[in-house]
């Protein structure tokens, strides 16, 4: 898979405030562009890729919708979009692609508390602050936000903060790749990242991705060979899920886990029904050999963690995809 270089004629702008919900940035229908502020339309050639919501009733940021190489939606479209009736209403906190916890220092950053499903936890929630940057190019376009992570009682009590960098492109073979780097730091005392199976960077997928389903028709590989169901759990250096989108078009999707990752190769929480995330933080739910609790992280005050991650929405499955040489190519650059 041959990645396009981005131009040495970059156009930039940064940006501490959110943006204006009118204003548009970069070269509108030549290349990259945004448009608005909640959320931000992220577009290629006058067309929309995906849209970052800032999920301020959700919980948490979240990217939606995710248009895939064949000009389909890759994610599921409820709870944001109803009508289709091929999708489960199932994980109401399940929205396209995000970044969430299960448990830090005691709060849910994973559900929220409009889940009548998840009474009694004690809920956080992910405050997108709004734009710290915005770098675009013809070929690829890097918006930087940042976040504060707050209690759902009370929204100025912070327990940590991030930063965020999504870098969007295509390869020549008309793949979408996002560069992901989520920066966590603990500015306002010690942060301890519970052990749990909910986390961290994640993804719904279209239905027909599924394993299982009236709709169903897709597969699961990792990087050492685990196929389908038995792919849950394990520690590996990629996930692809692959199979058709809604008008039959082979597809997939690759998450890719960087090495500098603490704890790399993570353990991936990729389920049957569609939902697939890369959790550095979940040895003692995915090793039963494993106490719980194994998974335990505390960062501490002052200091910060960042993980990589690559997320690939490609044509064909894995093989067709090359997404081993891919990894291989990523890790080497």
């Amino acid at each position: 898979m041959k990645i396009l270089k981005p131009l040495l004629a970059t156009f930039s702008l940064f940006l501490f405030t959110s943006l204006a919900p009118a204003q548009t940035i970069g070269q509108t229908g030549n290349g990259w562009s945004i448009i608005g502020s909640d959320p931000i339309q992220i577009h290629y050639n006058g067309k929309l890729v995906t849209s970052y919501n800032a999920g301020r009733e959700e919980g948490k940021p979240f990217f939606y919708p995710v248009i895939g190489p064949t000009g389909e939606n890759m994610t599921r479209h409820w709870p944001m979009k109803e009508g289709h009736e091929d999708e489960a209403t199932d994980h109401i906190h399940h929205r396209g692609m995000w970044y969430g916890l299960g448990n830090v220092n005691g709060y849910d950053y994973w559900h929220f508390a409009g889940d009548d499903s998840k009474k009694g936890k004690t809920f956080g929630v992910i405050l997108h602050k709004g734009m710290n940057g915005v770098q675009i190019s013809k070929d690829d376009i890097t918006i930087k936000t940042k976040s504060e992570w707050v209690t759902h009682e009370d929204r100025t009590r912070r327990i940590l903060s991030d930063r965020r960098e999504f870098r969007l492109f295509y390869t020549r073979e008309g793949a979408l790749i996002v560069d992901t780097s989520i920066t966590l730091i603990a500015d306002n005392g010690d942060v301890t990242i519970h052990d749990d199976k909910e986390g961290a960077w994640s993804i719904r997928t279209i239905p027909t991705l599924r394993l299982e389903g009236d709709h169903a028709k897709g597969s699961i590989i990792n990087s050492e060979g685990d196929k389908d169901k038995p792919a849950w759990g394990k520690r590996a250096k990629w996930v692809d899920y692959f199979g058709e989108d809604r008008t039959g078009n082979s597809c997939g999707i690759a998450i890719f886990d960087h090495p500098e990752n603490p704890r790399h190769p993570t353990w991936w929480h990729a389920r049957h029904y569609g939902l697939f995330t890369a959790n550095p933080f979940g040895q003692g739910n995915f090793e039963k050999e494993t106490e719980k609790g194994a998974g335990d992280y505390t960062i501490k005050n002052g200091i910060s963690i960042t993980f990589r991650y690559r997320t690939i929405f490609h044509k064909g499955n894995a093989e067709e995809a090359g997404i081993a040489a891919t990894y291989d190519a990523w890790v080497a650059d």
